[in-house]
């Protein structure tokens, strides 16, 4: 009492003063009074009584630090504002019960990070950010002082490529500062006697949530599974008897894969009940088809939508729906044959959306992503079932994907038909043209308008009557050491049918003998030819000069070529 009557005084006699005198007459007050400051938490969290003490610093301090429209303190300041706050608790009557005599040393937190491309960061007191610059943490370093119970503080990280460090304590280094690998989730518990008096309670701004929920005394606060960095933290050291004011309900966030959730409108039987993916919505055993479609994400790691569009063959495409909006017409009659779907947004950078559709008559198509086109267009055919699923980008499809569309192309009308451009016998090196008969190696022999040639290269006969072709055939001609004459000769009048062929050593009867060079060298059939004629047989298999010939063709020639027709042997 003696001490507030000496305050009262002091303040009385220099009314409105500095700042700075009333911060001397409060430590005067405390020296005077021998009272050790009980342990306050920081501003933003402390009782209502504490709020009061607060807009009374603030008054004195007003640069220090700034309240919102609330009354509650602001950012700016705040580790000022707590320093005094913990100074002057006694005087608001704000004070903590009172500590266990080993507590009475009000034990502080201290933390720094290490952010990446930019190394350790000055150390800040509890209830200030370390960190919050959009670059990564590495690492973190986290220590006590002022100790007066037996105990200490350990912390660990977590990175999705190395999982969980072990506990640092009090001072060392969690995580590894310099590598590039950052920090995507942390914890902090206190041990020992300290666990028992006081309470931890640390958030964490990520990138892409931003700042999360807080957590306390070794829960988790971060994310896994999203590869999102912790980009600053924030931590408060807290009496177990004081109550804690900030939101809790979300610190740490796990990635989970998404889940679709989707119906189809039967035409016979309405909206049928959602099923999830890869579950069948429809009735691919049935003959209803589809007139309506709903999706949307029943969970899912990132951010993102499902769209998704359907056709009729009578209307054509629908506007892009999303979400589990109706698309289509249920209810109509008009039936849905085709379908597209696609992922948004960040969700869509992880993952591919995959359906396959039911037409009755067709049976499954094949799996379309992304936005490609599944189901038919110009058959009349109609969706009866539809199937979902969502895959991880680069993960191999849930199955075939080379017919998950069908368009109907009507044939084109056929083209007109030209009329015939002159034509003229060729062969593999000679033409006829105008009656005369050339080589490329330069021969030129004039065989008129109906002719026989004989190739010794290609060992073949053709025969033509103008420029229609009455024979093309494989022959076998001389053998190297009796080769046939080569040059312009016509049909003797030896023409014979049937006839027998007298040489030194042999007698050879053959229904149709067809000379062009005297008696001696001609066309004829060879029933001891066995082996097929053409090729290379004449090398081995060659007759005597002569040109044998498969029956059916020297047939044909016999009976269509008369005595002084040419024959061409080249």
């Amino acid at each position: 009492m003696l001490a507030l009557q000496f305050l009262s005084h002091v303040v009385l006699l220099g009314g409105i003063s500095m700042r700075r005198n009333v911060l001397i007459i409060l430590l005067a007050w405390l020296i005077f009074a021998g009272l050790a400051p009980a342990r306050i938490a920081a501003p933003a969290y402390s009782t209502e009584a504490g709020a009061l003490v607060q807009k009374s610093l603030l008054a004195l301090d007003a640069p220090a630090a700034q309240m919102d429209g609330d009354g509650e303190l602001a950012e700016t300041g705040k580790n000022q504002v707590l320093r005094q706050t913990r100074s002057v608790a006694a005087l608001a009557g704000t004070q903590e019960p009172t500590l266990s005599p080993a507590a009475s040393g009000n034990a502080e937190l201290v933390y720094t990070t290490y952010l990446q491309n930019a190394g350790w960061q000055a150390e800040v007191r509890e209830g200030a950010i370390s960190g919050g610059a959009a670059s990564p943490i590495e690492a973190i370093q986290v220590r006590l002082t002022h100790l007066a119970e037996a105990g200490n503080i350990s912390y660990q990280t977590y990175r999705q490529d190395s999982g969980w460090s072990g506990y640092a304590k009090n001072g060392e280094i969690a995580g590894t500062a310099g590598t590039g690998e950052a920090v995507e989730a942390l914890r902090f518990k206190l041990t020992g006697a300290l666990a028992g008096q006081y309470d931890l309670y640390y958030r964490v701004q990520t990138e892409r949530f931003g700042w999360l929920d807080w957590a306390t005394n070794g829960e988790t606060a971060g994310t896994d599974g999203f590869r999102y960095p912790i980009e600053g933290v924030e931590v408060v050291l807290m009496n177990k008897e004081q109550a804690f004011s900030g939101k809790r309900e979300q610190s740490f966030v796990k990635r989970t894969d998404p889940v679709l959730s989707y119906g189809s409108y039967l035409t016979a039987s309405g909206w049928q009940e959602p099923v999830l993916n890869p579950a069948q919505s429809g009735s691919p055993d049935s003959s209803q088809s589809l007139e309506g479609l709903q999706a949307k994400l029943a969970s899912q790691p990132y951010p993102g939508s499902v769209t998704y569009r359907a056709a009729t063959s009578e209307n054509g495409w629908f506007e892009w729906t999303q979400d589990g909006l109706e698309a289509g017409l249920p209810g109509t009659g008009q039936n849905i044959e085709r379908i597209e779907m696609q992922l948004t947004d960040e969700l869509a950078a992880h993952y591919d959306i995959y359906y396959q559709v039911h037409v009755p008559g067709v049976g499954w198509l094949d799996w379309a992503k992304n936005g490609e086109t599944a189901g038919t267009q110009g058959y009349d055919y109609d969706i009866s079932a539809v199937q979902l699923q969502v895959v991880q980008k680069d993960a191999p499809a849930p199955g075939n994907t080379a017919v998950a569309f069908m368009k109907y192309v009507p044939k084109p009308p056929p083209a007109p038909v030209a009329p015939p451009l002159p034509a003229y016998p060729t062969g593999p090196d000679w033409t006829v043209q105008e009656g005369i008969f050339r080589t490329n190696a330069g021969t030129n022999y004039y065989v008129g308008s109906s002719y026989i040639i004989v190739s010794i290269a290609y060992q073949r006969v053709w025969a033509y009557i103008g420029s229609q072709q009455i024979v093309n055939a494989p022959v076998i001609t001389g053998r190297p050491s009796m080769p046939t004459p080569r040059g312009l000769f016509a049909i003797q009048p030896y023409k014979e049918s049937p006839s027998v062929l007298i040489g030194e050593d042999y007698e050879s009867p053959v229904q149709y003998w067809i000379p062009f060079l005297g008696n001696a060298y001609g066309l004829h059939d060879a029933s001891w030819q066995t082996q097929g004629f053409g090729g290379d047989l004449y090398l081995y298999l060659g007759s005597h000069g002569c040109v044998n010939t498969p029956y059916y063709a020297v047939q044909t020639l016999y009976n269509t070529y008369s005595v002084g027709t040419p024959v061409v042997v080249y």
